[in-house]
């Protein structure tokens, strides 16, 4: 029997350290007051593409940017918006994992649940030879031919 699945929290996105940076500039940027796309293009010195990727994926992670009148206009504190942005991985030991599992506050108790679910990983299934043979084929003989 396995746990019921638990709500996801946040969606599940493998982010480089660069584009973390500059989504966290991006929500900052924002966040100070309303501004048109070109000055945010500007700022951040990135492309028409990767601000709309960029855009949904806030959107994706529950950070609301309102756009009217031209202008983005963040719809939380830069707080709350920084709370929901995705980190990139940060390459820990098990005995880092461990270490910080440790620790008394709700992100403990995910890395906690999270490393459970790495070290509880039941073993894979035994792979069949399949027809009693080693998997490879026999050298043919000369005489067979």
């Amino acid at each position: 029997m396995s746990n019921p699945p638990t709500p996801r929290r946040r969606p599940s996105v493998h982010i480089t350290l660069q584009r973390a940076a500059r989504l966290h500039r991006l929500v900052r940027f924002v966040a100070e007051e309303a501004r048109t796309r070109d000055v945010i293009l500007s700022h951040l010195n990135i492309g028409l593409r990767t601000f709309y990727r960029e855009l949904e994926l806030l959107k994706r992670c529950g950070v609301k940017l309102r756009h009217r009148a031209r202008l983005y206009t963040l719809m939380s504190t830069a707080g709350q918006a920084e709370g929901r942005l995705p980190f990139p991985d940060p390459q820990l030991s098990f005995a880092e994992m461990a270490e910080l599992a440790a620790c008394d506050c709700d992100a403990g108790r995910r890395l906690a649940e999270l490393l459970a679910t790495v070290v509880n990983q039941p073993e894979p299934a035994k792979k069949g030879r399949g027809r009693g043979g080693t998997g490879r084929k026999a050298p043919r003989s000369p005489e067979a031919e």
